[in-house]
């Protein structure tokens, strides 16, 4: 029995472990290289940031728009309440037109309108009350006579009827178009009764002085018509046209603010209102399409007096195409001719001090004495 199991032990120990690892030699290993993971963890150290920066422009790319329409849609609700304040302001003034000639039934439907567009406009609903009075009016019946009235008492009550005739004068103007007689019978009706049918009187006001502020621009009155203008708007908001007109004005006295100061900030004020209002003119008489031309030639004197004879030939040029002068042509023929020989003339060039070729002679050298031997 031990014999058997002294052999089995030995065979046991002859048969190698197949379990166990084959050692390395270090020698093998130092030659060798490591896989090569470093460009692996380099990528995935940089997606992270491509991530990112895609990421930051999705988000500006949807702000930008986001902000972009935000700004659009309230630039165009400016627009259309821009609009709807002209619009209600012109048919505000023709609902004062129309109860003028006593059309009461076009200015209820106008006023209606303006109040549906504009709750807000100043007025409206105050004139649409008075409106429904009128038309509301009972037609008058016969007063039974009664055999016992008795007597009532004696009250102080105001006296209307100068009021009731200076505010039918006030009608008749506004109809007329008679905008000075209106105001007058408008400031006299405030003196007699400040308060009577106070509404429709400040309507009619509006009307005149927004009407007669642009008569007065139209006439040469600038400073006139846009101090009406101005009060007009006291009352209600200009509408279009009135606040086109007060534009222009305000620019005309822009631009004959900078005469004989600057004449290429004239120049450029009266180019614009040439083209909108060319016959536009203050108190001296000058229309803006005159003071256009007349501010170019003026500017190419400036330059004349200069010495850039050409650069004022051009602006005389300019003026001439704008209407044609004798006097602006023969100076601007002058000017062109200047500038022709000013072009023909060589510039002087700078003589150069000649250069001697001949070389100078050097002073004789004194003879070196001979050595003693």
């Amino acid at each position: 029995m031990d014999m058997k199991n002294n052999d089995q032990s030995n065979d046991i120990q002859q048969t190698p472990q197949e379990t166990e690892p084959i050692s390395t030699p270090k020698e093998a290993m130092v030659g060798s290289e490591p896989p090569s993971e470093q460009p692996t963890e380099q990528k995935q150290r940089k997606t992270p940031w491509i991530l990112y920066a895609v990421i930051f422009l999705i988000l500006a790319l949807v702000l930008g728009a986001y902000f972009g329409y935000r700004n659009g849609i309230a630039r165009r609700l400016e627009k259309e309440k821009t609009t709807v304040v002209q619009v209600a302001a012109e048919q505000y003034q023709l609902a004062f037109q129309d109860i003028a000639v006593g059309n009461y039934e076009t200015a209820k439907t106008r006023i209606e309108y303006v109040i549906k567009i504009y709750p807000q406009f100043p007025g409206a609903p105050e004139l649409l009350h008075d409106i429904l009075l009128n038309l509301e009016q009972p037609t008058a019946m016969p007063t039974p006579i009664a055999e016992f009235t008795p007597t009532p008492a004696v009250t102080s009550t105001p006296d209307f009827r100068a009021a009731e005739q200076i505010f039918t004068e006030i009608q008749q103007a506004v109809a007329a178009k008679q905008w000075d007689q209106a105001i007058q019978d408008i400031i006299a009706i405030r003196e007699v009764n400040y308060d009577y049918r106070k509404i429709q009187v400040d309507g009619f006001y509006y009307i005149a002085l927004r009407n007669r502020g642009i008569q007065r621009i139209q006439s040469g009155q600038l400073e006139q018509g846009l101090f009406d203008l101005a009060t007009a708007e006291q009352f209600a908001p200009l509408d279009g046209e009135a606040d086109g007109v007060r534009s222009w004005a305000q620019l005309y006295l822009s631009g004959a603010s900078y005469w004989d100061v600057n004449w290429q900030r004239a120049i450029d004020i009266f180019a614009q209102v040439k083209d909108a209002y060319p016959y536009l003119m203050d108190s001296s008489g000058m229309t803006a399409i005159e003071r256009y031309r007349v501010a170019l030639y003026l500017y190419g004197d400036q330059f004349a007096a200069s010495g850039d004879y050409c650069k004022a030939h051009e602006y005389y040029l300019q003026s001439l195409a704008v209407g044609p002068n004798p006097d602006v042509q023969a100076t601007g023929q002058r000017y062109a001719e200047a500038c022709q020989n000013m072009l023909a003339t060589p510039e002087p060039t700078e003589e150069l001090t000649p250069i001697p070729t001949e070389q100078t002679p050097l002073p004789p050298t004194e003879p070196t004495p001979e050595q003693t031997p």
